[in-house]
């Protein structure tokens, strides 16, 4: 199957899982994303989207683990599906963004380590590639599980 035919599948399954419950959507669209494994990012625009999205972006993250075994049992084959409703992932990217340029400002100014709120693996790889554009910090995944979180640290001096 062509890749245009398997995200017009995925499309399907996405528009099914929807109206299921009972979800009206205005505008949906999949597009590839370039990557080492077959990947899609499946882009929704519906009119309340607040239970779709959930607190933090959860009920969007169950759901984008449940479409992909929707779409893996239909295609037979696993391709890892990005879900994103009303432009969320953009808005969460730009607010994490903002929040690391303070903290690491804070970190910089104080010379003391900051401890970010936990968050999930996505939140966190936003995070550590923000922090990686910003000169003299650091950052760390520290914690188990659902309390895994991010800590800015002031950059060690290279020794020779």
């Amino acid at each position: 199957m062509d890749n245009k035919e398997r995200n017009k599948t995925i499309l399907e399954c996405t528009c099914e899982l929807l109206e299921k419950l009972n979800q009206e959507v205005d505008n949906a669209f999949v597009e590839d994303i370039d990557g080492e494994e077959p990947q899609v990012l499946v882009s929704l625009t519906v009119k309340n989207p607040g239970g779709l999205i959930g607190m933090r972006g959860r009920n969007m993250a169950a759901l984008q683990l449940v479409l992909s075994l929707i779409v893996r049992v239909r295609l037979g084959e696993w391709v890892r599906v990005l879900l994103d409703i009303n432009n969320y992932r953009d808005e969460q990217k730009t607010r994490l963004q903002t929040m690391v340029k303070e903290l690491s400002q804070k970190v910089l100014d104080t010379g003391k380590e900051v401890s970010m709120t936990s968050m999930s693996s996505y939140e966190r790889r936003l995070c550590h590639m923000a922090i990686q554009d910003i000169e003299g910090v650091v950052s760390e995944s520290e914690g188990e599980g659902e309390m895994r979180h991010i800590v800015i640290k002031l950059k060690s001096p290279v020794t020779a």
